[in-house]
């Protein structure tokens, strides 16, 4: 079999014959390059090009553009089709779970995949030094340190899973720009391999790139300027935490590698792969297995963990995906490979498994079940799952009764925390006067037993851990919570992935046919009672009756979706808000935006709110939870009471009037997240809690 090998090729001058020795020797016979950018920047490979065996198919100057890449890729693609594919940029190195890329497509075809995935390393040197020989002949001896997190810390946004092996068929197409998603015409057929792409752009260029990004208006500019402040202060060193040594024993160790189980047809024994770079020490034997990374069982997600301590995370019932297991994604994707093993157990409906990426599918366990009835059931369950931590991700004061946490206890597990998301509702005042019957009810009345069940809960929980202070002040001030065992930990999102970035929200507006100049609402909410959507769409109407112009998105959906639109119908504002629905990415619409809104009754410290400050959007929002612990008042946006249609009506009049001071709302909001609500510090903080 020819395996080809296609690549978008630019200036990789010193890597470029590492790279093409590499492939040649896992079993590539011809590369095929779509070369961009000058003589003078390629001439490298434009001197070597013809001491290998390889076919220019394009070239092309000028800037680049990622559709660019895509579409000249894509022509390429289409002229080899009908066999396997290696796709892969010249500053990618492919780990593959066997010898060579002919034994790995065997193994491959032996179980009916079409195509390899490989979580994404970077490559450092190991005391951080950016400068590098001018040729590369050995990257992986020049590069001994591997880690995860690069991408984050030069401010890029960077996918963690790569497919760089797949079989090309007709009409087989890159989903995007590179080979970080499976090719459109190859999705999952069954379950796959998982290799490694281990990257090396900490060269001397990441100074250029760098200034690149600083010197223009690159989404990122701002991260790019805070790292540059970093290398001047830091010998021009990169940071190193987080990075392992390299050998093959080490992914295999970490799950970052793994192959198929011996006897499985097409594959023997004697398939299981030696090191291509042992670095003098010895293979560690190890027993290979299938790693489903498409549809499958809970069984095949699963990996072996011997001795490995185990954390369980319990979720609500609840039938529809928001903040809550948004926050709870965003914690295991950060759990580094030495944390205990975690594992998720919902009741009756799996709303978190359509959501786990790649990577979460190989290494989280879901678990889907009928709930528990009595303090038996919950202490049984516990049990089978024999976790060392177990994690109740509460999205109300009351998701789980006191038996939850007491069944925990009961079955020996060491460590119970909860996550509470949402601040409760005021508690009803006592019964007043001195009749029997009154201070019967006191004593043993419903509201008496409410506080005894919750404060049970409460003292049987390892920490009660709250999302903003205003959740934490509630629990202790009127459900006489411990103080010493309830903490704050916000909430936080990646003021990488959320940024300023008015270009991205171009196709929004013109698609719903809203002016570059116009104000725009933007409001991402479930469309149910206690986020006030009727509130907001009252007083949208009522600006419009003043003359004023304004148009509103809402992003959500919810249970009151159609009597939100009959009301939008009946105020004759059909043409100035927009029912877009749920939508998995909703950073266009926050690029498009010119404020952001959300008009609740009740709210621990939403991430919508912190999405859009991160975006650089002022933000109106009520005084309810940490709410106004993040936008604070006439500085990052405006509060209002809950409930006000004046307020929400004078509020967005304000907004829609007085640009300037908007825009510098708009800069303090983005100031005030990335100082106070960075994702990777809070996540830290909350790992530091549940972990330690």
């Amino acid at each position: 079999m020819g395996l080809k090998l296609v690549s978008h090729v630019n200036a990789d001058s010193d890597l470029i014959e590492a790279w093409l020795k590499y492939y040649l020797a896992l079993g590539v016979e011809r590369f095929h390059l779509v070369v961009h950018g000058t003589r003078d920047e390629n001439e490298r490979l434009l001197a070597v090009r013809n001491s290998y065996p390889i076919t220019i198919e394009d070239s092309y100057e000028g800037s680049f553009h990622i559709e660019e890449k895509k579409n000249r890729l894509n022509a390429v693609l289409a002229r080899h089709t009908g066999g396997w594919i290696m796709v892969a940029d010249s500053d990618e190195f492919v780990e593959l779970p066997y010898r060579d890329i002919l034994e790995t497509v065997h193994a491959l075809d032996s179980v009916g995949a079409n195509f390899m995935a490989a979580p994404m390393l970077q490559r450092l040197t190991a005391d951080g030094s950016l400068e590098t020989p001018a040729i590369i002949e050995h990257p992986f001896k020049l590069f001994p340190l591997c880690s995860i997190d690069l991408y984050r810390k030069m401010g890029v946004k960077g996918d963690i899973f790569k497919f760089p092996l797949f079989f090309c068929a007709g009409g087989t197409q890159l989903a995007e720009g590179g080979n970080h998603h499976p090719p459109v015409g190859s999705e999952p057929r069954a379950a796959t391999l998982r290799g490694v792409t281990h990257h090396f752009k900490l060269r001397r260029t990441v100074s250029e790139r760098l200034d690149k990004r600083i010197n223009s208006a690159h989404p990122w500019r701002q991260e790019s300027v805070l790292f540059r402040e970093y290398l001047e202060t830091h010998s021009n060193r990169l940071p190193v935490d987080g990075a392992f040594a390299y050998s093959r024993d080490d992914l295999f160790r970490r799950r970052l590698l793994r192959a198929l189980p011996a006897g499985t047809p097409g594959c023997d024994k004697s398939s299981v792969p030696s090191p291509l770079y042992d670095h003098g020490r010895a293979s560690t034997p190890r027993e290979p297995d299938l790693d489903a990374t498409g549809p499958g069982t809970e069984k095949s997600r699963a990996l072996p963990v011997g001795d490995r301590k185990k954390i369980l995370f319990v979720l609500p019932k609840s039938t529809e995906f928001g903040g809550l297991e948004k926050h709870l994604l965003d914690f295991l994707e950060r759990l580094p490979e030495t944390s205990p093993q975690p594992s998720i157990v919902c009741f009756d409906q799996d709303i978190i498994s359509a959501h786990l990426n790649q990577e979460l599918r190989a290494r989280v366990v879901v678990k889907c079940i009928q709930g528990p009835q009595s303090l038996g059931d919950w202490r049984r369950m516990f049990h089978q799952a024999n976790p060392d931590t177990v994690v109740f991700c509460n999205s109300w004061i009351e998701a789980f009764p006191w038996q939850a946490p007491v069944g925990a206890f009961l079955a020996g597990v060491g460590r119970r925390f909860s996550i509470q998301h949402l601040i409760p509702p005021p508690q009803p005042p006592p019964p007043p006067g001195n009749s029997p019957a009154n201070r019967l009810r006191r004593l043993i009345g419903k509201r008496a037993r409410r506080l005894a069940s919750l404060r049970v809960s409460a003292h049987t929980l390892t920490d009660t851990i709250c999302v903003s202070n205003a959740v934490r002040d509630s629990l202790v001030g009127s459900f006489g919570f411990p103080a010493r065992k309830t903490i704050t930990v916000r909430n936080g999102v990646s003021t990488v992935m959320f940024s300023p970035s008015p270009a991205n929200g171009a196709a929004v507006r013109a698609r719903l046919d809203i002016g570059p100049e116009e104000f725009l609402l933007v409001c991402a909410a479930r469309l149910v009672e206690a986020k006030g959507i009727d509130v907001l769409i009252h007083a949208v109407s009522r600006v419009l009756r003043q003359g004023v112009p304004c148009k509103c998105i809402l992003v959500g959906d919810g249970v009151l979706k159609e009597r939100l639109i009959e009301l939008v119908n009946s105020l004759g504002v059909s043409d100035y808000i927009f029912f877009e629905g749920f939508q998995k990415d909703v950073r266009p619409y926050l690029h498009a935006a010119s404020a952001f809104i959300l008009t609740s009754y009740l709210e621990g410290l939403p991430l919508s709110v912190l999405e859009a400050m991160a975006c650089g959007l002022p933000c109106i929002v009520t005084d309810v939870g940490g709410s106004a612990e993040a936008v604070k008042h006439q500085v990052a946006g405006l509060v209002i009471p809950p409930g006000s249609i004046d307020a929400a009506e004078d509020a967005i009049l304000y907004f829609a009037t007085h640009p300037d001071e908007r825009a510098e709302m708009a800069r303090k909001s983005r100031e005030t997240v990335c100082q106070l609500f960075d994702i990777e510090t809070r996540m830290g903080e909350l790992r530091g809690v549940l972990l330690s």
